[in-house]
C-alpha cells in the first residue's frame, strides 16, 4: 500500500475513533457534546462548540498522516508508535472522561500528559514529517487551557 492510501486509511480510522467516542458521549448521557458545551462556565476566549468538530477532523487527518509514515521511520519507530496510540488512546478518552462523565480534573491531568507527550514526539522524531503534530500541539495546548479553565469555574464553585 503506497504512502497516500496509507495516509486516508490511518485517517479515516482516527476519525471514526474520534466520532466514537462524541457517540458515546451521547450515548452514555443522552444529550450531544454541544449540548453538554452550552451548559458550561467556560474560561475566556472559549470558541463555539461548532468549531471543534471540523478542527479535530483537520488534526486527526495530519495524526493519520503522520502515523502513516511512521513506518519508514529506523530510529525510535518504536517508541513513537507506542507514543501515538497512548496519546490517541487518552485523546478518545478524554471526551468521555470531560462530557460523559463530567470529571474536570482527570480530563486536565489527561490532556497535560497528551501535551508532554507530543513534545517528547517532536523531540525525539528527526523528520520533517514532525511539524504535522505542531498544530495538534497549539490546540492540544489551548485545549488544556479550556479543561483547566471548566474545572475551575464549574468545579470549585459549585
Amino acid at each position: 500500500m503506497n504512502k497516500v492510501v496509507k495516509g486516508i486509511v490511518s485517517s479515516i480510522i482516527i476519525i471514526l475513533f474520534g466520532g466514537f467516542s462524541a457517540f458515546s458521549v451521547e450515548w452514555i448521557k443522552g444529550v450531544d457534546i454541544a449540548s453538554i458545551y452550552a451548559t458550561l462556565r467556560l474560561p475566556p476566549f472559549s470558541p463555539p462548540s461548532w468549531l471543534f468538530g471540523p478542527v479535530w477532523t483537520v488534526l486527526y487527518i495530519f495524526i493519520g498522516i503522520y502515523l502513516s509514515n511512521l513506518a519508514s521511520l529506523r530510529l525510535n519507530r518504536t517508541k513513537l508508535y507506542l507514543l501515538t496510540y497512548i496519546q490517541l488512546v487518552l485523546n478518545i478518552s478524554w471526551t468521555i472522561i470531560f462530557f460523559a462523565f463530567s470529571n474536570y480534573l482527570l480530563a486536565t491531568v489527561m490532556i497535560s500528559i497528551m501535551d508532554i507527550i507530543v513534545i517528547f514526539m517532536l523531540f525525539i522524531d528527526y523528520r520533517k514529517i514532525k511539524w504535522l503534530l505542531v498544530p495538534y500541539l497549539i490546540w492540544l495546548i489551548f485545549a488544556s487551557y479550556l479543561s483547566l479553565g471548566v474545572f475551575w469555574l464549574n468545579r470549585l464553585f459549585d
